[in-house]
């Protein structure tokens, strides 16, 4: 415990280098506070400082590293010298060596890999927090990813969680100001179910089957008879990272069309099931061009950790983005005290928005986020600590991962350059409606009023369709010829 605790020391020290770097430059020369000097100051400290975190979570792996995947996600928060640095955590994260991967695969399924396999890869495909996937071949010939917990990290989370604890009390007794022991409660509850990967199986099953109305989606197949709670065989499938805007250009993949892709299942799980994949971090999210097809394929992996909603909190939930997306300050305030967060309810629409106050006001489907802004959240992130984490510590447990869910999210549209795209607000307004509708009807006491909320339904529906057809219009080439001929008779008739 006390080594794993001193390598936060390095971290610390990085951390702090990045207020005081700047001012200990020797001799001293005015030319030191030119804005040029001071903007490569602050890059290279923001770099050595992320490689040193990245250390810190290679060398101690497990928790660490989730907790480094998580950081390397938010783009739209984080200097891009950290999430640069510390995206190689998505997928290629320190492996376990060959010989202790085929060990697990004997002990848990009473085999030698042989046996179960005519080709097993030695390299990984990927390595993450938990464990590692290999490519193989079974002996009817199908190929498979098969993920291998690494051996000792069943006993490591239960040492992380004591050390995670231990620092978060101590943070709390230097900053009493500071309430984050609810991360380790968390954490307590959802790693077990994460090292349990028949739980991911069942999972996987369930979601696939809860969303199969998308074509797009691609949700890999179990081979229950050679899997076990820390062996996981499933349908190989390959495709590039999320994120990767090179591997699109190169494979002819519309990012436009992935972010939207991308919404629509979200929303669905969130809004109209309530039950939500909350780590989509890029290497969990993998897309591909299918010959033949009108669209991308999204390919959602790593079914660890779910997050289920009750239907209050689901319905309130629903409600408070219905607020937002209509500018309804009245709704966000009633909304966001109804999911306990009090007074913070204007830091509580920034944080699930990633937008400023002054956007939310206004309207978050006004625009995407301009370099003014974006720099604004980055200061307002470090600025509020202290009101964050009183309002992490007062929210329902619920909205814990869902506000992960989301960073990550909010981070993939960064990566894109698809952030507040009309589409993804026109898809969680129809599932909103959906939902709030189905609800409804349930509690229907008559079969007018069922038919009423029906009806309702259909025309709110019919209402976001016609407006998502004017948006269409609007950006097609007809529809910017019309607005150019508007404009231009209008300038002259004036």
């Amino acid at each position: 415990m006390g080594s794993a605790a001193l390598r936060l020391v390095p971290v610390a020290a990085g951390l702090t280098a990045s207020g005081c770097l700047i001012y200990g430059v020797s001799p001293w020369d005015p030319s030191d506070f030119g804005v040029v000097r001071i903007g490569r100051a602050v890059v290279t400290v923001h770099a050595r400082s992320a490689r040193r975190l990245l250390d810190l979570c290679c060398a101690n792996r497990g928790t660490y590293i989730k907790v480094g995947q998580h950081l390397g996600a938010l783009e739209y928060l984080l200097p891009p010298e950290f999430t640069r640095t510390l995206s190689v955590l998505h997928s290629r994260a320190p492996s376990t060596p060959l010989p202790e991967v085929l060990s697990v695969i004997q002990e848990e399924l009473g085999k030698e890999t042989s046996e179960l396999f005519v080709q097993f890869d030695e390299t990984p495909l990927g390595a993450a927090s938990l464990a590692q996937v290999h490519r193989a071949v079974l002996r009817d010939g199908r190929m498979v990813a098969v993920k291998v917990q690494h051996p000792k990290v069943r006993n490591q989370s239960s040492r992380d969680m004591m050390i995670m604890e231990l620092l978060l009390q101590v943070v709390k007794k230097v900053f009493p100001q500071f309430e984050f022991m609810w991360l380790v409660e968390e954490a307590k509850k959802n790693l077990p179910r994460e090292l349990d990967f028949l739980n991911e199986g069942r999972n996987a099953e369930k979601m696939a089957d809860m969303v199969r109305k998308f074509p797009f989606l691609k949700i890999p197949k179990i081979h229950w008879d050679v899997s076990t709670e820390r062996v996981l065989v499933m349908e190989y499938v390959e495709g590039g990272q999320v994120n990767d805007r090179n591997y699109m250009k190169r494979n002819n993949i519309d990012v436009n069309q992935v972010s939207r892709a991308l919404g629509m299942l979200y929303s669905e799980m969130i809004f109209v099931h309530g039950f939500v994949h909350c780590d989509p971090h890029p290497g969990n999210v993998l897309v591909r061009q299918i010959e033949g097809s009108r669209g991308p394929e999204i390919i959602l992996l790593d079914h660890g950790l779910y997050q289920e909603l009750t239907d209050n909190f689901r319905l309130n939930y629903c409600h408070l983005w219905e607020a937002l997306i209509a500018a309804d300050m009245d709704g966000v305030r009633r909304y966001s005290q109804r999911l306990g967060v009090g007074d913070l309810y204007p830091l509580f629409a920034c944080m699930l928005t990633a937008r400023s106050w002054n956007s939310v006001n206004r309207g978050i489907t006004r625009g995407p986020v301009s370099a003014k802004e974006a720099q604004e959240i980055r200061s307002n992130a470090a600025a509020y600590l202290p009101q964050i984490s009183q309002l992490l510590a007062s929210v329902p447990r619920q909205m814990l991962l869902l506000l992960k869910t989301n960073d990550l999210l909010h981070g993939i549209g960064t990566a894109l350059h698809t952030s507040a795209s009309a589409s993804s607000f026109l898809s969680m307004s129809r599932c909103c409606v959906r939902a709030v509708a189905r609800h409804r009807r349930k509690t229907a006491s008559s079969l007018w009023s069922y038919a009423h909320i029906s009806i309702s339904e259909s025309l709110r529906l019919g209402q976001l369709q016609l407006y998502e057809l004017f948006l269409w219009a609007q950006s097609s080439s007809l529809g910017r010829w019309l607005t150019g001929l508007l404009d231009w008779i209008s300038h002259s008739l004036y």
